[in-house]
């Protein structure tokens, strides 16, 4: 079976590995997978075919597709950390693999010590680089942040709008930075001090006076998110709400001293 989709790809690709992608794109599409070949690997993201009632329900995932694939060149073109797009073409694209990411180090004890501290500290840098070239990420979870050993890098830009950001947004994504970190500790730790020192000490002049007025404005959250865990005392996201808030309520407004 021939491949009818167009493919751009790096020159540099491996023959085995470009074959392998397209051996994959000859499958039903799936969403995102993995494809690996002579020793390199790529993942593979595919535009979703939705019949019109998951359309309704899951929203314009055409448009978040567009989204991530523009937010990916875009920011790579601003010298920003992202995972780079290797192939590309109407309905995929494959971005290089970019390590483990730091959800997967956080969940995992082996990876405990100096090094996934190191990792939670790029990523807070990755995130003040962001902020400092005017971008917003749109929904920097730890899931979609990626450590190869030597740097973080992003993926998974869905929410990516271009043109410069407003405080407002940059504020939300060190909000929902945070809080995806506490959903996993459950509690403070090391690694989610790291990362906040790493994006206050780069982050823009009176960037973190914007988290705090957000934080604070989203007090009543916390509220809830405590009536809310007498029902579901083990939700690991409803707990980590509180959690966020008084963490950042408890940092001050000086942006020059981690």
């Amino acid at each position: 079976m021939s491949l009818d989709r167009p493919i751009h790809a790096d020159p540099d690709m491996p023959v085995a590995l470009r074959a392998a992608l397209e051996a994959a794109l000859r499958h039903p599409p799936q969403r995102v997978q993995r494809v690996a070949a002579g020793g390199r690997a790529v993942w593979l993201k595919q535009a979703e075919q939705l019949s019109l009632r998951w359309r309704l329900q899951k929203g314009d995932t055409r448009r978040a597709f567009e989204a991530d694939r523009e937010g990916l060149h875009d920011l790579a073109a601003l010298g920003l950390p992202v995972a780079h797009v290797v192939a590309e073409g109407p309905d995929f694209f494959a971005t290089a693999e970019v390590g483990h990411s730091i959800a997967h180090l956080l969940r995992n004890a082996e990876f405990a010590g100096p090094d996934r501290i190191a990792a939670c500290r790029a990523a807070g840098a990755a995130l003040a680089a962001l902020h400092r070239a005017g971008v917003a990420h749109g929904r920097p979870s730890i899931r979609d942040i990626c450590w190869d050993g030597q740097m973080a890098r992003f993926i998974d830009l869905e929410r990516y709008r271009k043109g410069r950001a407003g405080e407002g947004q940059m504020a939300l994504d060190v909000l929902i930075l945070v809080h995806s970190m506490f959903a996993i500790t459950r509690g403070p730790a090391a690694e989610i001090d790291a990362a906040w020192a790493a994006w206050r000490g780069a982050a823009p002049e009176g960037l973190l006076h914007a988290v705090r007025a957000r934080a604070r404005r989203a007090r009543w959250l916390g509220v809830l998110a405590r009536l809310g865990l007498r029902l579901r005392p083990a939700l690991r996201e409803l707990r980590a709400v509180p959690l966020t808030l008084d963490h950042v309520a408890a940092q001050g407004c000086d942006t020059t001293a981690p």
